[in-house]
């Protein structure tokens, strides 16, 4: 039976005493974080009772510190894992990075991660509340809680964040968008939004409305980051494998990043601020996405004859999206807006995936080959 070269072996060894210096590392983070939830909650909830999880506006809760904790700890927690994992052989692409990019690229990853981390917390204690219904608990119960979940959140993160590729950043990016959006459809005061369409969710007012609007400006903030990340693939597939052009790279890029300010400019301009601008900024959303269609089928030929055939799809769907909805006024603005939202970061989603899959980093198994 072949044992391998004495390289592959060093090779093995290498990654091994790797792989265990980041769950040490992981593990030091969990306790700290604990540690530091242990002392909030033996000083928020000292002689007192609290209940699990109250709605927004009705007091203090358990669940509702831990999620605020959670949020600052993890963001913390995924700024140092971002730069340790800097010395990775994956990440060193990071390193030739400019300053200012590798600083916003680290400063959004550790957004996305905290958000996320916040928005499940969350969800985790307001299930348990509607579990333990009238249950109030006591200092040191509430104590655990909160050291629990920032224990583990750091943990998770740290990890996380350490192996992240452009297909997981996407999925967190979406994982936040969505979750962003589902709490303020949930929480609206306005039960019938959904008759006019998702930016009137930004306008009602309250804490939705806030929930709302930050989500629309974090999501574009960190699509105008992920554009790094397209760059940098899609200069590395022409590089291994030939498909694209040398201006492919830098043009993908370049209309992600406005695909993301003009994402951004939808919750920074609500339409009870001025709906002219918030219709034209919200038009070019659209635009932008179809022009990157079209653009990518042709900066990346070569790709799989699915890949082509897949956006010429997602093409005729939004074509039929703006007819039904302006021609024939099939259905409202929002599930026009949601029709076109799926469509756009699905596509994204299948872009970022098909890269991967084309350099070796696939469903089929991590990428072995170093980088020119």
């Amino acid at each position: 039976m072949d044992e391998g070269t004495p390289v592959d072996e060093k090779l093995r060894e290498t990654r091994v005493r790797r792989s265990v210096r980041v769950e040490t590392e992981a593990l030091l983070a969990a306790l700290v974080a604990a540690l530091v939830g242990s002392g909030l909650g033996l000083l928020l909830f000292r002689g007192s009772y609290s209940p699990i999880w109250q709605d927004f506006g009705s007091g203090w809760s358990v669940g509702l510190d831990a999620s605020i904790t959670v949020g600052v700890v993890g963001f913390v927690v995924s700024a140092v894992s971002y730069g340790r994992s800097l010395r990775l052989p994956a990440q060193a692409w990071r390193r030739r990075l400019q300053w200012w990019k590798l600083i916003v690229d680290g400063a959004a990853i550790a957004t996305v991660h905290a958000a996320l981390a916040t928005l499940a917390t969350g969800t985790i204690f307001f299930v348990l509340q509607h579990a333990f219904r009238r249950l109030a608990i006591g200092t040191y119960v509430a104590t655990f809680a909160l050291a629990v979940s920032t224990g583990l959140a750091a943990y998770l993160l740290y990890l996380s964040v350490t192996r992240l590729t452009s297909v997981t950043l996407w999925e967190r990016l979406l994982l936040f968008m969505i979750g962003g959006v589902l709490l303020a459809m949930a929480t609206s005061s306005d039960p019938i939004w959904w008759r006019y369409h998702f930016s009137h969710l930004g306008a009602v007012g309250g804490w939705p409305s806030l929930i709302f609007n930050a989500t629309m400006v974090i999501t574009g903030v960190l699509v105008v980051t992920f554009a790094l990340y397209i760059d940098r693939d899609v200069r590395l597939l022409r590089r291994r494998t030939g498909i694209g052009f040398r201006w492919s790279g830098p043009v993908i890029s370049a209309l992600v990043v406005a695909l993301g300010v003009s994402l951004a400019g939808i919750g920074l301009v609500q339409v009870n601020v001025s709906l002219v601008l918030h219709n034209l900024v919200a038009g070019s959303t659209a635009l932008i996405f179809a022009v990157l269609l079209f653009v990518s089928s042709a900066a990346l030929w070569g790709m799989p004859w699915s890949f082509h055939v897949t956006t010429l799809a997602i093409l005729a769907i939004l074509a039929a999206d703006v007819w039904l909805r302006f021609q024939v006024n099939y259905f409202n603005l929002t599930s026009f807006e949601l029709v076109a939202f799926v469509i756009l970061f699905g596509w994204i989603a299948i872009l970022v995936r098909f890269i991967a899959a084309l350099l070796g980093a696939g469903t089929a198994g991590p990428d072995t080959t170093p980088e020119p």
